[in-house]
């Protein structure tokens, strides 16, 4: 039995050098967990009303539970910090074209709003696990801005659009993962009462997609939106425009290796508990009977 433990344990310590080999290759794509979100919102015009100066808002937010561990999220007005979780070198502030499959395990949200008029907004989240773990990243932002609509009438509003979702599910051995993406977008007008009178979200610029078995998609996007409303009374109006990515990635063992670590480390346990009473008693449990009933006669 002890043989067999010896046997267990050398395949177990084999299987984390060879996890920790894989973690230490950096800078070349490789087998894991993958998700990339990116949206650019530009050129902007409306119609059928005069809007006021915008109020922009922009967050970001990063966490993970793997290797590093850690979170972060921050808030600003027109430029958020970018919020990430990984290893070193940190990516450059406002890097919204993919980083890739590499350098794992990290995670990442990244937004920019562009003024003045027709301004443009661009928002990222991305990661990749290499190993067990989870991961979670988002870049917001949000616009908003009174529109006086001098007339009874519709108000349209014009802008441009390129979306990207890249996913892969390729597990290394030993893991099992679910990786999902998406990008959000909502056009929302409210009247001097804050009673919402008008709201759309586009499908070409809302997707959202996930892949919980191995595999891979990219799906790009890009093109023009025009947004019309209702008939609307006139009156005063808040506009709100609001963008967001989204990224969520999670590695676990497969069942069969977390069997197989549970035999092992239960033969391990078992062959540690023989060892503590060979210790104490170095003739075996038979002999520690004889010997209590020979200090009894």
């Amino acid at each position: 039995m002890d043989t067999l433990s010896r046997a267990v344990g050398r395949l177990l310590a084999a299987s984390s050098a060879f996890t920790l080999s894989l973690g230490l290759t950096l800078g070349e794509a490789r087998a894991g967990f993958y998700a990339y979100a990116q949206q650019q919102t530009s050129n902007y015009t409306f119609l059928g009303g005069t809007t006021g100066p915008i109020a922009p808002l922009s967050s970001t937010s990063a966490a993970q539970v793997g290797a590093p561990s850690g979170s972060e999220s921050h808030t600003g007005v027109l430029d958020s910090l970018q919020s990430y979780v990984g290893p070193g070198p940190r990516p450059a502030e406002n890097t919204f074209t993919p980083l890739g499959a590499v350098n794992p395990d990290y995670v990442r949200g990244d937004a920019l709003i562009t003024p003045p008029v027709g301004f443009t907004t661009n928002n990222v989240a991305e990661g990749f696990l290499n190993g067990p773990g989870n991961s979670a990243g988002s870049g917001s932002w949000s616009v908003g801005a009174t529109l006086t609509h001098a007339t009874a009438g519709t108000v349209s509003v014009g802008f441009n659009f390129a979306n990207q979702l890249t996913l892969m599910n390729a597990p290394p051995p030993g893991l099992t993962g679910t990786v999902a993406a998406d990008y959000n977008y909502t056009f929302t007008l409210q009247d001097s009462l804050g009673n919402t009178a008008f709201t759309s979200s586009p499908t070409e610029v809302n997707r959202s997609v996930s892949l919980l078995s191995p595999g891979s998609v990219s799906i790009p996007g890009s093109g023009t939106v025009t947004i019309t409303t209702g008939n609307l009374a006139a009156g005063t109006y808040t506009a709100s425009i609001s963008g967001s990515e989204h990224v969520f990635l999670s590695a676990v063992p497969e069942p069969g290796s977390m069997a197989l670590t549970a035999i092992g480390l239960a033969v391990m346990g078992g062959a540690a508990v023989r060892r503590r009473l060979s210790r104490t008693h170095p003739g075996g449990p038979g002999c520690w009977a004889t010997g209590a009933r020979s200090r009894k006669s």
